[in-house]
């Protein structure tokens, strides 16, 4: 376990270029100053990190009997008190195949995925669709074991449980990017008075998770909270959220300027649509580069218009965008969806129940222009409201140390 006092005081050395700002309290502060133990396991990618002073940190193993371990030492530690424990499991980011062989676990079979069609189908992108999966349930088995270690515990009936995720998966136009596959992520709440059993279509943010844990708690919301309190749907009180459009954005994977490459997008759960603020810049270099230069590939070039794991080279071992160059002649729709992913125009707008892949971008097409017009004035009206320009390199983090 980690000092707790070093990692998130004053004195840590890890401080982001990025992070929220001093004034603004957070999920972590707020519990702390009402009594309840917090933890957290693994990664830590929180900044500043005074600004989330989690009273433990544990270092875990792919293993699921790691998170077993960890959680039922944490649950030991807060004993009589509430607590947060918010569980980081790794096993499903790149390196997919180093992680399953630390795991331990058995492995899908490439001849039993079914590869999307906005991807080419070859052996190479099932094996690597297939190591992805598998990596999918290892965490389900992580998961497993944290219900384990709390039903052990005798706190399972007092506790409510969230399971999501950061981002999409590790692919071109999913994760670090606005596509669905990026932004749209699985979701749930279980717990003592949470109706069972429920599937939903209605429109839910991460940034409502906060408001509903503070009001599960019945401990005050703050004013600058931007999310809604889901409790009383979750309870089964209301039949709807209320919400009309989910907002969401990207800036850059790191601080460096290479990888600025913002945009905006909403959705009203029927249509996408995706503002790219600085479309005209693009990359100076063929796509094939990747594959035709090693060096090139290993120093993660590209990095304004795709998560840099998400490219060939380097230590992620992702072969699949580079089956979709070597073989843009046998797939030719598939390599020009990740040719736009580097070439893109300033507006995006896609049906996501008629073309769930985004794969068809309907800008200009006369039939959908009162949907169009719809969600860019909702999102020209969300970044007036948050007081969003497009550059957040113009609103320096308030913050002192």
């Amino acid at each position: 376990m980690n000092d707790p006092d070093v990692q998130f005081g004053r004195q840590s050395t890890i401080v982001d270029k990025v992070g929220v700002h001093e004034d603004l309290p957070t999920l972590i502060e707020i519990l702390n100053s009402k009594g309840y133990t917090t933890g957290i396991t693994s990664k830590f990618h929180l900044s500043p990190p005074w600004k989330f002073p989690f009273k433990y940190h544990y270092p875990t193993s792919l293993g699921p009997n790691s998170l077993y371990k960890v959680s039922t030492y944490f649950l030991n530690k807060s004993k009589d008190k509430p607590f947060f424990l918010e569980v980081n499991i790794e096993n499903t980011h790149r390196p997919y195949r180093q992680h399953i062989k630390v795991s331990g676990l058995a492995e899908v079979s490439p001849n039993n995925v079914t590869i999307p069609p906005n991807w080419p189908d070859t052996k190479i992108t099932r094996e690597d669709y297939a190591e992805y999966l598998s990596t999918v349930e290892h965490a389900d088995a992580a998961i497993g074991e944290v219900l384990k270690a709390l039903k052990a515990s005798g706190e399972e009936e007092n506790t409510i449980i969230i399971f999501t995720s950061d981002q999409g998966f590790c692919y071109h136009r999913a994760k670090a990017t606005t596509y669905d596959w990026g932004v749209h992520i699985p979701l749930s709440f279980t717990g003592p008075g949470i109706s069972g059993n429920v599937m939903t279509n209605e429109l839910i943010s991460h940034i409502d998770i906060t408001p509903t844990i503070l009001d599960f708690a019945e401990l005050n919301i703050p004013s600058t909270i931007q999310g809604v309190s889901l409790r009383k749907f979750l309870e089964g009180k209301t039949k709807g959220i209320g919400q009309n459009y989910i907002f969401s954005e990207h800036n850059a994977h790191g601080p460096g300027p290479d990888e600025y490459y913002p945009t905006r997008t909403v959705t009203d759960g029927h249509f996408r649509y995706i503002h790219n603020l600085r479309n005209q810049i693009v990359p100076d270099y063929p796509l094939e580069r990747f594959v035709t230069d090693v060096a090139f590939a290993n120093k993660n070039k590209g990095l304004a218009w795709t998560c840099l794991d998400a490219t060939p080279g380097g230590p992620w071992g992702n072969r699949a965008f580079a089956e979709v160059i070597k073989n843009k002649a046998d797939f030719p729709v598939q390599y020009e969806l990740l040719k736009s992913s580097f070439f893109r125009p300033k507006e995006e707008l896609y049906d996501l129940e008629a073309d769930p892949y985004e794969m068809n971008n309907l800008i200009g097409e006369g039939k959908y222009q009162k949907s169009l017009l719809k969600l860019r004035k909702s999102l020209d009206d969300w970044m007036t409201k948050t007081n969003d320009d497009g550059d957040p390199r113009s609103h320096p983090r308030r913050t002192s140390r």
